[in-house]
């Protein structure tokens, strides 16, 4: 026979299940920004994503992007994440697989809460004659000499090596 508990006990059982799944701590990405490793890195995506297959995900979502001139509408990008997670793209000639959530949730919106691709910018489309929202590319503006420290060197060098990769 099932043994059968009273109120109390289940919410005895709950508080102690719920103790247990708070003392274990949810390890998310880390950027670590040190100046060493940000002069250090080849490119940004180096800096943001610390995961290699996020990287490489990146670069090919990047290389992508600019061969459309910087800029792609929502529905051609949902075609690019179709594309990465069938593993139709490629990476130095070797098929390459990534989790179309993966893609929208750890790179796609990485690279726009940080400022580097912006969303829903309004572009006119002469061929369909109407306005388009497309997610484009943001070149920063910065100075020609790095600030002399803290957070806005760091960002001064990211913001350096973003631009180069769009401009080369």
């Amino acid at each position: 026979m099932a043994k059968v508990q009273s109120i109390q006990e289940l919410e005895i059982e709950e508080s102690k299940q719920y103790s247990e799944n708070k003392d274990k701590k949810k390890i998310g990405m880390r950027i670590v920004f040190s100046e060493e490793k940000i002069i250090g890195a080849k490119d940004a995506l180096e800096i943001i994503f610390p995961n290699r297959k996020t990287q490489t995900a990146a670069r090919i979502f990047i290389e992508w992007l600019k061969s459309k001139d910087g800029q792609a509408s929502k529905s051609a990008v949902s075609i690019f994440a179709d594309e990465i997670q069938s593993g139709n793209l490629y990476d130095n000639g070797i098929p390459f697989k990534y989790s179309k959530r993966n893609f929208y949730m750890t790179v796609l919106r990485t690279l726009i809460s940080m400022g580097f691709i912006r969303r829903n910018v309004p572009v006119w489309d002469n061929r369909s004659k109407r306005t388009l929202y497309v997610y484009m590319k943001n070149i920063f503006d910065i100075p020609q000499k790095p600030p002399s420290v803290g957070f806005w060197r760091l960002s001064y060098y990211i913001a350096k090596k973003w631009n180069k990769i769009f401009l080369e």
